[in-house]
């Protein structure tokens, strides 16, 4: 007897062993398993965290098996995820055998064992939707129950019944006490829509060596930190851009990070953007920004961000949305920030809902006021989507909707002589590079406001006035949303008003009143 057959065999048995295959399907009736009659599904993209393939006639899928990877699908348009309890899309498979290291302060994942023989993925159709809307908002971050109870009845009450297709949180869903997730995952569940999260610095496993380690309980409780979905021309990309160095036992206490992206998630991505049409609007979803104008700190950059962009220059519809520095800002990547493309390329951070981390006074409710650092009172974003195009809203938590700007000065009673060489400051939270701000003043002719770099002097009173601040929080940021202009040398003594109108490069309209007395 030949043995060729054999060694053939045991061939075939390693090369099967060392791939994950599965199948894609249309799960009818929603048990969770393909039966005989539901059909599978062609050209749907899954992935191991680094390569990508497209599902067969048949709807399978084979990929490189690795020693702990997650696997994933990425949801197409015209079909829905399944969603568990709390409504987190279930979309990956997790294979780690031997679990997360048992010795971290906050639990990671049990053994998964050995691989199953098919890791299939379940969808539901619908119909093909192209015009949407998507909750986005930074930086939750409460330190505990307490001020998670804050991010409830302050934010997430806002939240709801907003017609949204699913929401998106960039990340620092905690601060650094992960044993508030689950109820956290409860309390946004009750939007009752898709919810995705992004991975934060303050969402990591400080105590660990390495960043390979540091989304253990992360992965727990939300699964992959970087993955994708297609909502109808629009492919939505979240990126974990926080690298984190290792515990520091010289000092005993959490270690450094940075904004990085590793190797793998270039090539992941690579691969991922091949299968995207080029029509379609790319949105980058990652927790530190790409860029940020208030410093060069890798803390606050993503550092090797040109090695993204050598990815992306050739698509010709982004946007960036990012968190983690507690104020907004808009921008425009040009040149000067290593971006090379043709495309315009909006880089957007949404701020935070927790503002100043959940400080300073309280309001009637007990919760803090807690403006972010420039100035601009906490809330969330309302992202509307139509084909491949975008817009955007400033939702303030626990305030009219339509409150788009603060007029810092004059306000009240002011002295005649006092406003001699004063500048009438107008903070505009949602405002991008291109906004035109008009002032009219005791309804005279508009008069042209100029864009400053600077503080909200709003803020820089505010934070002078209370204690009820974290150590750190000791400044208002200068930011790109301030408009300036001075104060009219002949105004009299009586009351005067002051008329604010401005206009987005999308052609938002935000409008401020304010009334103010000339002593």
């Amino acid at each position: 007897m030949s043995i060729i057959p054999l060694l053939l065999g045991l061939v075939c048995v390693q090369a099967q062993s060392s791939m994950v295959s599965g199948v894609v399907y249309q799960d009818l009736n929603k048990n969770g398993s393909q039966d005989s009659k539901e059909p599978s599904i062609p050209g749907v993209m899954v992935s191991n965290q680094r390569e990508v393939v497209l599902t067969d006639d048949e709807g399978r899928y084979q990929l490189p098996l690795m020693d702990q990877m997650i696997v994933f699908v990425t949801k197409p348009s015209g079909y829905e995820l399944p969603l568990n309890e709390n409504h987190q899309p279930q979309f990956y498979y997790i294979h780690q055998p031997h679990g997360s290291p048992a010795d971290l302060q906050f639990a990671g994942l049990d053994p998964t064992g050995p691989l199953p023989k098919s890791v299939d993925f379940a969808l539901y159709k619908t119909s093909m939707v192209t015009d949407f809307k998507a909750i986005i908002v930074g930086d939750p971050q409460p330190r505990d129950l307490r001020e998670l109870g804050y991010y409830r009845d302050d934010v997430v009450k806002e939240m709801y019944d907003r017609d949204a297709a699913f929401y998106l949180a960039q990340g620092d869903i905690a601060f650094d006490d992960l044993s508030i997730y689950e109820e956290y995952n409860q309390v946004v569940g009750k939007l009752a829509i898709p919810i995705y999260n992004v991975h934060g610095n303050h969402d990591m496993n400080f105590d660990v060596s390495h960043d390979s380690l540091a989304t253990e309980t992360f992965k727990q409780h939300f699964g992959p930190a970087d993955y994708s979905f297609n909502y109808g021309k629009v492919h939505f990309v979240v990126l974990d851009n926080v690298h984190y160095e290792g515990w520091d036992s010289i000092n005993d206490k959490n270690g450094s990070y940075y904004g990085h992206l590793n190797d793998q998630q270039l090539q992941w991505l690579k691969n991922d953007l091949s299968h995207i049409p080029e029509d379609y609007l790319v949105v980058l979803n990652t927790h530190i920004p790409l860029f940020s104008p208030l410093s060069d700190a890798g803390s606050i950059n993503t550092v090797n961000r040109e090695a993204l962009f050598k990815l992306l220059e050739n698509r010709q519809r982004l946007v960036a949305l990012s968190a983690h520095t507690h104020y907004i800002d808009q921008l425009q990547l040009g040149l000067e920030h290593g971006w090379q493309g043709e495309a315009t390329f909006d880089n957007i951070n949404v701020g935070a809902a927790c503002g100043a981390w959940w400080s300073g006074p309280m309001d009637a409710r007990g919760i803090p006021f807690s403006y972010s650092l420039d100035g601009s009172p906490n809330g969330f974003y309302l992202f509307s989507f139509s084909e491949n195009n975008f817009n955007h809203r400033y939702i303030p938590a626990n305030n009219p909707a339509n409150e788009q700007m603060r007029i810092s000065f004059p306000t009240g009673r002011v002295k005649q002589d006092s406003i001699v060489g004063e500048m009438i400051t107008v903070n505009i939270f949602n405002a991008d590079p291109k906004t035109t701000v008009d002032c009219l003043i005791n309804d005279g002719p508009p008069l042209r406001m100029q864009q400053q770099s600077i503080r909200d002097p709003f803020m820089v009173d505010y934070l002078k006035s209370s204690d009820q601040f974290p150590n750190w929080v000791n400044e208002a940021v200068k930011n790109q949303h301030m408009w300036t202009l001075p104060v009219p040398t002949d105004l009299e003594p009586g009351v005067h008003s002051i008329l604010i109108k401005a206009t987005d490069s999308k052609d938002n309209s935000y409008q401020g009143f304010q009334i103010f007395i000339v002593e």
